[in-house]
């Protein structure tokens, strides 16, 4: 292929492009020394490998910007691989994707910042050989062949060049209507006047503003700024804006500087007379209460959601603007998680959702490539059928995969060939995933299609062949047979190497001490998901019946769960006989939540074992709690010691029961009796029937605090609204007369 034929080529492909303000992908199969002579010759791409992207091009932007990302050693990447999201909320005109691993979350990201009229080069060695080794990628190349608009070429082709189709007429281009404030649609108006209402309504009544990337989010963030900065021009008058990272603010401040002719800007400060806009990093806007008029918070769904609840708590007029597809740094979580979090702090808080796209056209090519590649845009079915909580499941031990039962729900697992000529199914099985779980992002539908070790286990509401998807789960296959060999392990024993699809097993062995932890067969739940509408009814539990016998029939010793702790989920495991193995020392960085690892042993011997790697947890949890698991909820921390047993704790003497009946009664003060409290609790927390009333469950958390987390007594007042220590000291007093009188008996027997 000629590259002064190809440049010829691209030139009109990307006029053509830009004449119908759409994005394009153009996939290079062959060598990478024959794809770098092909693009080279595009001035753009030739400064971005020497680092110099301002050369000029006929493309959207008079500097147009290349990103490269990949692991390619002849294209030099200037994208890093981990930090692909830190270019959110920026604009390129080319990008050249060069990844051996084809890294779909990066793919789906990127896309999103290239502009009306850019081209996304996807660089592939030998594209013929790549759908027979992938699932994933033969869907992929599929869908792409059904858009004429996006190309395939060849190093090996002796075909002429593709044909450019003739320019789109000028009639059939999106022309859009120029609204008041420079608005380029009527929903980027609107968003407009909610802003500024943020600022003039009520307070504690923040708005959410979502779309999908390119409807104009981050421009009406920055014309609203500048109409307040104008009107408020001569008071005293501050804007706050924050943002995973600066960069993800370029299309904000190119948005202001058209809109606020006369600003000043000096750091992270833009001044127009008094009034100000400031930048500030969420850790800083969060640790330093700041007095401030309004705050913004763009690409919302990168920040961790623990921190977005920070801010909600500080701050009483905020915006926080938002993509919502999955492939946003913290995925579903923005949507699921922290609307939760909104209903109940904010219950007032207003959402606006922008469907018209500004920076390209309706039906972009590239983006409809990467919504339906991706399952983005997969809406959850309603479900017809009807559980109730005494509906049985049917769970044939003899053959798991072949039940017959017609009108009873039945649990299958799906084999990925059967799931990617399934399209409809391979929709539901996501949707539901996506629904339920918060990080699900599309390197997950990667892994389900191409991973060996990977199972879909599905749950449908007949053996119909129109049945209904109840339940989903994606298992893995770890250990033991799984094709780790001694230098695997020995890697992993001097910290040289963590291995891929072996979480079970590894944490085990680096963080337990479970030398042995190789040689076992793991089945771990990645994932577990239940359609909404039948959530609450039990259906997950008996999913989780079936993936026992299904794992047992398999012929594995463990299986296994990791997944962000809070009490709701913990009770979900603990109540299927899951026991806890580890909690993470540092905090998952979408959710806020520590990482929790539980463990259930299939025979006898492995039950030995779990419990083992139960007790060795409850060892040093007592410790931990006052350094790295500080942090953890008063609610779970009740949660995880009630799981612990008696052999584990220390034994009440006759003078710990003296000291405790003697608080109770005011004989004594609280520090010259608190260790004795301390053991008496920690026993008091194993009782069974503990459904009290909501006022004494709080004491019961009052105490933990107090005497097991070590919190101080201001503390302990704020977290519960204690009015102050006397007020503190009776609490507890009352809660232990009520647990030694309840029982009617001397707490040591017990």
């Amino acid at each position: 292929m000629q590259v002064q034929g190809f440049l010829s080529w691209f030139t009109g492909y990307a006029k053509e492009a830009l004449l119908n303000k759409e994005r394009r992908l153009v996939v290079l199969s062959g060598s990478e020394s024959w794809a770098l002579s092909l693009l080279e010759s595009i001035e753009c791409v030739s400064a971005a490998l020497r680092n110099n992207v301002n050369s000029e091009l006929p493309l959207p932007s008079r500097n147009p910007t290349c990103l490269i990302y990949g692991d390619s050693s002849l294209f030099r990447a200037n994208v890093q691989q981990k930090r692909y999201r830190d270019k959110l909320g920026s604009e390129s005109d080319v990008i050249i994707f060069v990844d051996s691993q084809f890294t779909i979350d990066a793919f789906a990201a990127l896309s999103g910042t290239l502009k009306a009229g850019g081209i996304l080069f996807l660089v592939i060695p030998v594209l013929v050989e790549k759908p027979d080794e992938s699932l994933f990628f033969k869907r992929f190349y599929s869908l792409i062949t059904k858009v004429s608009t996006h190309t395939i070429i060849a190093e090996s082709a002796t075909m002429p060049l593709p044909h450019v189709t003739e320019l789109a007429k000028e009639e059939n281009t999106q022309v859009y209507s120029t609204y008041p404030l420079g608005c380029i649609t009527q929903e980027q108006y609107y968003a407009v006047h909610a802003i500024g209402k943020v600022l003039s309504g009520h307070r504690k009544r923040p708005l959410v503003l979502t779309a999908d990337r390119g409807r104009g989010k981050s421009s009406a963030l920055a014309i609203t700024c500048a109409q307040l900065m104008k009107v408020h021009e001569h008071d005293e008058f501050t804007i706050i804006i924050t943002a995973p990272d600066t960069q993800a603010l370029s299309v904000f401040y190119q948005q202001l500087k058209q809109s606020l002719i006369g600003m000043e800007q000096q750091g992270h400060t833009i001044s127009f007379g008094k009034a100000k806009l400031v930048f500030v990093p969420v850790d800083q806007l969060i640790k330093i209460q700041i007095k401030v008029n309004l705050v913004l918070v763009d690409e919302a769904a990168a920040i961790p959601v623990y921190l977005l609840e920070q801010l909600l708590s500080s701050y009483h007029r905020m915006v926080f603007s938002s993509t919502v597809h999955g492939y946003e740094g913290a995925g579903r979580g923005f949507t699921l998680k922290f609307k939760k979090i909104l209903d109940r702090l904010c219950p007032q808080w207003v959402s606006l959702h922008l469907n018209q796209p500004i920076r390209w056209r309706e039906n972009d090519p590239l983006e409809q490539l990467v919504f339906n590649t991706c399952l983005l845009n997969t809406e959850l079915p309603t479900l017809t059928t009807t559980i109730t909580s005494q509906t049985n499941i049917n769970i044939d031990n003899s053959s798991l995969s072949n039940q017959e039962t017609l009108e009873q729900p039945v649990f299958k697992v799906i084999t990925a060939e059967k799931l990617v000529v399934n399209e409809v199914l391979l929709q539901q099985v996501f949707a539901i995933l996506v629904t339920a779980h918060y990080q699900t992002k599309p390197s997950d539908l990667q892994l389900l299609l191409d991973n060996p070790q990977v199972q879909l286990a599905c749950a449908f509401s007949s053996n119909h062949c129109n049945a209904e998807l109840l339940a989903v789960a994606l298992l893995m296959s770890e250990g033991n047979g799984n094709g780790v060999t001694d230098d695997d392990i020995r890697a992993v024993k001097k910290s040289q190497r963590r291995l891929r699809n072996h979480f079970l097993p590894q944490s085990l062995f680096s963080h337990c001490g479970f030398e042995q932890a190789f040689s076992f067969h793991y089945v771990r739940i990645m994932r577990i998901a239940v359609h909404p509408q039948i959530q609450q009814q039990g259906i997950g539990s008996l999913f989780l019946n079936y993936i026992e016998l299904l794992a047992v029939e398999q012929g594995a010793d463990f299986i296994g769960t990791s997944f962000g702790v809070n009490s709701e989920l913990l009770s979900f495991w603990l109540n299927d006989g899951f026991f806890t193995a580890r909690i993470g020392f540092t905090k998952d960085k979408a959710s806020g939540e520590h990482s929790a690892l539980l463990i259930k042993g299939l025979n006898v011997k492995n039950k030995l074992k779990q419990q083992e790697f139960h007790r060795n947890f409850y060892q040093s949890f007592d410790y931990l709690l006052l350094d790295e698991y500080k942090a953890l909820t008063t609610e779970l921390v009740f949660l995880l010691l009630s799981q612990n047993t008696k052999e584990n704790l220390s034994a009440l003497s006759a003078r710990d029961i003296s000291n405790v009946e003697a608080f109770s009664q005011g004989e004594r003060l609280y520090s010259s009796c608190c260790y004795s409290l301390y053991l008496w609790l920690k026993h008091d927390l194993l009782y069974e029937n503990k459904n009290y009333p909501h006022d004494v469950m709080q004491t019961n958390l009052v105490l933990i605090s107090r005497l097991i987390q070590k919190h101080d007594i201001d503390s302990v007042c704020q977290q519960f609204g204690l009015t102050g220590k006397k007020m503190l000291n009776q609490q507890m007093k009352d809660y232990i007369s009520f647990r030694i009188n309840i029982n009617n008996i001397n707490p040591v027997n017990n």
